[in-house]
């Protein structure tokens, strides 16, 4: 006999697994933040989170359209042929490879240092 009957600490284990895995998705989706940046063919611009609206960045391959709406972030349209990046929904980061688009959800906690300040390591 191939299969073997499952055991109690088996069905433990799947429902620990699915649990991590829908805590894990619905984590990501649902990334807080106050800004979007967008890094766009070398060059990079912010946007703020809680203003609703559609903007474009110009890409290697031409125009990436992302919506900002709802605290949330997503693209719309892209000239990249497979549209991966549109398939990738309400998520952080999103990433479209041949259009050299990347866009993310941040904090201003996570903005640049100035030069004078320092980090743990280099204290």
């Amino acid at each position: 006999m191939i299969l073997k009957k499952l055991r109690i600490l088996d069905y433990i284990f799947i429902i620990i697994f699915l649990f991590l895995g829908i805590f894990l998705s619905v984590r990501g989706m649902s990334r807080h933040g106050s800004k979007v940046v967008v890094n766009a063919a070398g060059k990079e611009y912010e946007y703020q989170l809680n203003q609703n609206a559609t903007y474009e960045v110009e890409g290697l391959l031409g125009k990436t359209v992302f919506e900002i709406k709802d605290g949330r972030c997503r693209i719309t349209d892209s000239p990249c042929p497979n549209k991966n990046c549109v398939n990738q929904g309400w998520h952080s980061p999103l990433v479209c490879l041949p259009n050299d688009v990347i866009i993310s959800i941040q904090d201003d906690t996570s903005a640049k240092k100035s030069k004078g300040d320092f980090d743990a390591i280099s204290e």
